[in-house]
C-alpha cells in the first residue's frame, strides 16, 4: 500500500459475507480483491457515458409526428 492509498471498511451480514467469500473463491480472488472489484464495478456502472446517444438526445416534441418511432430510432441509433 502506498502512502496515497486509502483504506475502506464496512460490515456485512453473515449471509453477505458468505456470498462475497464464495464469489472470491470461485474467481480465485482474495476478499480484498473481490471487494475492490465490486466497488470499481459500481462506480463505473453509475456514470453516464458521454458517447451514449441516449444521454445526448436533443429535446424535441414527437407527440404530433406520425412516424415518431422512426424519429426516435434515428436519434438513438443515428440511422437515416
Amino acid at each position: 500500500m502506498t502512502s496515497r492509498e486509502k483504506v475502506v471498511q464496512t460490515t456485512l451480514s453473515p449471509e453477505e459475507h458468505a456470498i462475497l467469500r464464495d464469489y472470491a473463491t470461485q474467481h480465485d480472488l482474495s476478499l480484498k480483491e473481490a471487494v475492490k472489484l465490486a466497488i470499481l464495478a459500481l462506480l463505473k456502472s453509475d456514470k453516464v457515458v458521454a458517447d451514449d446517444p441516449y444521454f445526448s438526445l436533443k429535446t424535441k416534441s414527437l407527440v404530433d409526428i406520425e412516424n415518431a418511432s422512426q424519429e426516435v430510432d434515428q436519434i438513438l441509433y443515428r440511422t437515416s
